[in-house]
């Protein structure tokens, strides 16, 4: 399994001579600030150029557009159902759809490579020229 960061957000954001540094923070398990809230505290750095620092932004922003979709989506009020006009007795009700059964994962690739939320990656383009 290749190693992974957790992080609770960036606390700082540096760009200094073409290089952008994220500085990663935690809320601190025993730190607390002075309204007794856990502390966020510094854990670990990324550092990239601005040219990549843009490409990556543009992704966050498409899956931030992604999500507040999904979010509406799931918020909007359930209608009522229409009323349904009065059957005779003698008619039979129809069956219920029968639900399909979906490929199982792979093992070791995760259920949310490819789908609303995470689409598959579009071609390889040409790097954008970082500013105008």
């Amino acid at each position: 399994m290749e190693p992974q960061l957790f992080t609770d957000g960036i606390g700082r954001i540096t760009v200094i001579g073409g290089v952008v540094r994220l500085d990663m923070v935690t809320y601190s398990p025993n730190e607390t600030d002075a309204n007794g809230r856990p502390r966020q505290v510094f854990t670990q750095r990324i550092v990239m150029g601005t040219d990549a620092f843009l490409r990556s932004s543009e992704k966050i922003v498409e899956i931030v557009q992604q999500l507040t979709q999904a979010i509406k989506a799931q918020a909007k009020p359930a209608q009522a159902p229409a009323p349904q006009p009065v059957r005779p007795a003698a008619a039979a009700p129809a069956p219920a759809p029968t639900p399909v059964a979906q490929p199982p994962t792979p093992r070791g690739e995760p259920p949310y490579v490819t789908g609303p939320l995470f689409p598959a990656a579009p071609p390889e383009q040409p790097p954008k020229a970082p500013f105008p």
